[in-house]
């Protein structure tokens, strides 16, 4: 494993993130240090960083400098955007970065566009999108076609600069509102108009996640995920008319916003309800993914043709597996019989493609609360998988996944109070794909693949599983027949599980 520290001074805030990874194979986060610099305070075109800014800026990259030596990290990415690429003393905290042992690379707005959406295509597995990416000095839109980045763009409307320029008073004042919603539909409507219609838009930044924070606390979301989120368009343009209502205090105490954010937040808010609008789409899909994991992709991914995941879906239940219970073997071969299972009863349970690919990868993942404990692992592996965003999974299906690896030993299965994310039917296609699922891991008792393969019999009554094998299977049988029970009840036939050259009674 190696480790790597990135960096990014934004206009706003300066953040490391910490990763261990492993080339081509898995990743984990180990840290973030987050500071305040507000780099762009008072930054007027043409114009220098001020003093103060300046000096926060650097008090950051000390801290992250001496975090980065006693973390004995292996590589530090540092970039810097807008507020240092603007100034005319932008130079000048480059050079007093490099004193200070950190190498800043200055960003474009192309560039910033280009490996947001990079970040995008990983953290999401979108395939045709365009992303908006707002920060303190400024906001950049970029367009992905099959996955990939076509072209970007930027404009100076962050939430600091546009703030200062047009959000006067506390609260703000009704004219300085609607200039900023007009200048932000001036700059973006020819954005738009070439690149033709829009199907999935995708937010990234701070305070996009700060704005589904918010809407997450109103709706009363049963989840503790951002990333992946879709917010309805008409719901943001709300909570950003209902920000500029407000006066600093206010909006410090509105549930789910970072009181940091609060004096900037409704000039950040307008801003992405106009683009939004402009660009004409009844959602906004959130990604908790951007810039900085953006940067790192090329260090996890140095092998793949534009440092892009093959697999999006794939590789995040693998990195969740190798993070947490690594049994390839054992949970390998449960994959292998569940779909067997799946696939011979296909004319029974009348699923499709997709409750068999969540088949598939909830048998990657059913054994990783066993990273915890056996006792109750079950219920430690529903905690895990939810603990945190599978990237390609929507959150509609990371709860199905939870669910399946919560009930893939024992229990019924139910909604388990997330009915809110759940579509009409979860809860029966829920009870087939556990049943599969339990019936195989069971079948794989003793975690020596000794069940080679299953054999499937269906009549109007009874579905007879023959255990294929090499030699005795006795304690995989008798675990799999005490078993049967939920996947019998899912299909409404009798379930008989029989070892090689057994007839049923």
């Amino acid at each position: 494993m190696k480790r790597i520290a990135i960096v990014d001074v934004g206009s706003n805030t300066a953040k490391l993130i910490a990763l261990a990874y492993e080339p081509g194979r898995s990743w984990r986060q180990l840290d973030e240090l987050r500071a305040v610099v507000r780099l762009s305070e008072g930054l007027e075109e043409g114009g220098e960083l001020g003093a103060k800014p300046f000096a926060r800026g650097l008090a950051a990259l000390r801290t992250f400098a001496s975090y980065a030596e006693a973390a004995e990290v292996d590589d530090l990415v540092a970039t810097t955007t807008s507020a240092v690429r603007d100034a005319a003393n932008g130079a000048a905290f480059v050079a007093a970065a490099a004193d200070l042992g950190v190498d800043l690379r200055v960003l474009s707005g192309e560039d910033e566009a280009r490996i947001g959406a990079l970040a995008v295509a990983n953290g999401l597995g979108v395939h045709d999108a365009v992303t908006l990416d707002l920060g303190g000095g400024s906001f950049q839109l970029a367009e992905l076609r099959g996955r990939r980045w076509r072209r970007g763009d930027s404009w100076p409307l962050g939430a600091v600069r546009a703030t200062e320029r047009y959000l006067r008073g506390d609260p703000p004042k009704g004219k300085g509102i609607k200039a900023l919603a007009a200048a932000t539909r001036d700059a973006v409507a020819p954005w738009f108009a070439a690149s033709g219609a829009t199907t999935t838009f995708v937010g990234v930044g701070g305070t996009l996640r700060n704005l589904a924070n918010v809407h997450q606390k109103r709706v009363g979301y049963p989840l503790d995920l951002l990333h992946g989120y879709r917010m309805p368009a008409v719901d943001l343009q709300e909570i950003a008319r209902d920000l500029a209502s407000m006066t600093t205090a206010e909006r410090a105490a509105v549930p789910g916003l970072n009181r940091d954010r609060a004096d900037i937040v409704a000039a950040g808010a307008i801003v992405i309800a106009q683009v939004v609008a402009a660009a004409g789409v009844p959602e906004v899909l959130v990604s908790g993914q951007g810039l900085r994991e953006g940067l790192f992709y090329p260090y996890l991914l140095p092998a793949e043709p534009d440092h892009l995941l093959d697999d999006v879906r794939t590789f995040s239940v693998l990195n969740l597996m190798r993070q947490y219970h690594d049994d390839p073997a054992h949970n390998g071969h449960v994959r292998e019989l569940a779909l067997a299972l799946f696939d011979a009863l296909q004319g029974v349970h009348g699923l499709g493609p997709a409750e068999r690919d969540l088949l598939g990868h909830a048998a990657w993942i059913h054994d990783v609360g066993m990273a915890v404990d056996y006792y109750r692992h079950e219920h430690h592996g529903l905690t895990l998988t939810l603990g945190r965003a599978l990237p390609g999974f929507d959150h509609r299906e990371q709860v199905l996944l939870a669910l399946l690896v919560r009930y893939h030993r024992k229990g019924t299965p139910s909604a388990d109070g997330f009915d809110a994310v759940l579509a009409p039917g979860d809860v029966d296609r829920l009870r087939v794909l556990s049943g599969t699922l339990r019936l195989a891991e069971y079948l794989e008792r003793g975690k020596a693949q000794r069940v080679t393969g299953v054999d499937v019999e269906v009549d109007a009554d009874e579905v007879r599983v023959h255990a294929r094998s090499e030699g005795d299977v006795h304690v995989e049988v008798e675990a799999a027949s005490l078993r049967r029970d939920l996947l019998a009840s899912a299909l409404g036939r009798r379930v008989v599980v029989l070892g090689r050259g057994e007839v049923p009674e």
